[in-house]
C-alpha cells in the first residue's frame, strides 16, 4: 500500500475525480434513467392503444348485437345471419294484410243480439269470393240463433302471423281471446278462445277475406 508523503501511515492513497469526468458520469446516469423512462412510457403506450382498440372492437361487436340480436350464433343447424330489411313497399303489403285479417276476425268474435244486422254487415263488408257465398247463406241462422239464445260474444285480437303472402294473396293465423254470455250461460261470461287462418286476396284495391277457417 502506497502512503503519501504529506499524510500519516494507514490512509490509502485514491485519485481526485476531475470535475470533467464527474459530469460525464453525471450525464451517463442522467441518459439511462431518461432511457429507462423512456422505455416505461413506450410500453404503457402500447398497452393502451392494443387496450384501445381491444375496447373499440368490442363496443363494435355489442352494437352489432344490439341491433341484431342472435347474430353470429350457432343453432346446430347453421348460424345466424343477418338479413336485409325488406323494402318499404313490402313492408307496407305485409301491414296492410295483417290489418285486414284482424279486422275479420274482430268482426267474427264481436257479435251482439242487439246489434245483430250491423255486426253481421260488418263481417260481410270484409269478405269476398267463396267466403262471402258461405256468410251470406249463413247469416239468417247466425241472427236467428242470437236472438233465441241473447247472445252476446266480445274478443280482441293479440296476436297474427303471416304465413305467406305476395301482390295479389295472403294467409294469416290469428288468435284472439274474449267471452261469451247468453241464455246457457244464464247470461254469464265464459271465456272463449278463438285461433283462426285467414285466406286474404286483393280485390279492387283492398285486402278482402275468401275463406276462414278455426284451427287448433
Amino acid at each position: 500500500m502506497e502512503v503519501a508523503a504529506d499524510r500519516s501511515g494507514g490512509e490509502p492513497v485514491t485519485p481526485a475525480t476531475s470535475s470533467e469526468e464527474a459530469g460525464r458520469i453525471r450525464l451517463n446516469v442522467t441518459l439511462y434513467a431518461a432511457t429507462v423512462l423512456l422505455g416505461c412510457v413506450a410500453i404503457f403506450l402500447g398497452i393502451v392503444i392494443q387496450r384501445s382498440d381491444l375496447d373499440l372492437a368490442f363496443w363494435k361487436d355489442d352494437d352489432a348485437s344490439s341491433t341484431t340480436p342472435g347474430v353470429g350464433q350457432d343453432t346446430g343447424r347453421g348460424v345466424v345471419t343477418a338479413l336485409d330489411a325488406a323494402d318499404e313497399a313490402d313492408q307496407e303489403r305485409v301491414a296492410a294484410q295483417l290489418d285486414a285479417a284482424t279486422k275479420v276476425v274482430d268482426a267474427m268474435v264481436n257479435l251482439d243480439y242487439k246489434t245483430v244486422d250491423d255486426d253481421i254487415e260488418a263481417v260481410r263488408g270484409l269478405a269476398t269470393g267463396t267466403f262471402l257465398d258461405q256468410w251470406d247463406k249463413a247469416s239468417a241462422n247466425v241472427k236467428s240463433l242470437a236472438e233465441r239464445a241473447q247472445s252476446t260474444t266480445k274478443g280482441d285480437v293479440v296476436w297474427t302471423g303471416l304465413v305467406s303472402g305476395d301482390k295479389d294473396s295472403a294467409t294469416v293465423i290469428v288468435a284472439a281471446t274474449g267471452t261469451a254470455a247468453s241464455k246457457t250461460t244464464e247470461f254469464k261470461e265464459e271465456a272463449r278462445n278463438y285461433r283462426m287462418q285467414v285466406e286474404l286476396v286483393l280485390d279492387k284495391g283492398a285486402w278482402l277475406t275468401s275463406d276462414l277457417q278455426y284451427v287448433p
